[in-house]
């Protein structure tokens, strides 16, 4: 009887333990540094928004693609050519890290529906 409150005091004092080192995490936004386009029909051959055809795609770059980047884990195999050109791509959030230029990350939405919708065009991940 006495093991079994043992272990149940421990279990508790455990989940006590890991509740409070959780807690200590503070939710802080953060400036960052990025761009967008709103545009209709599609990235790669966009014209000008109308009513039920409007969509916006982000580019962000600096701390906050590096801090995306380092949270999608891990690197897309082969997904380019130059393997010195990382990416990272999750549904429609594409990341990538470029020596040369540091952390990429794009995304957009359809301001009409407000679906997820890529913020890239096809192979431009790799090119640019």
């Amino acid at each position: 009887m006495l093991r079994r409150a043992s272990l149940s005091g421990v279990t508790l004092l455990c989940l006590l333990l890991a509740h409070q080192a959780r807690a200590v995490w503070e939710f802080v936004q953060k400036d960052f540094s990025g761009s967008y386009a709103i545009y209709g029909a599609y990235l790669d051959d966009a014209v000008a928004p109308v009513a039920g055809d409007t969509k916006v795609a982000f580019r962000l770059t600096g701390a906050a693609a590096r801090d995306m980047f380092d949270a999608m884990g891990p690197d897309l195999l082969n997904g380019c050519p130059d393997t010195q050109i990382r990416i990272r791509n999750r549904d429609m959030l594409q990341c990538r890290y470029r020596p040369k230029d540091g952390y990429l990350c794009d995304f957009g939405f359809d301001l009409s529906t407000g679906l997820s919708i890529g913020g890239a065009v096809g192979g431009a991940v790799c090119g640019e």
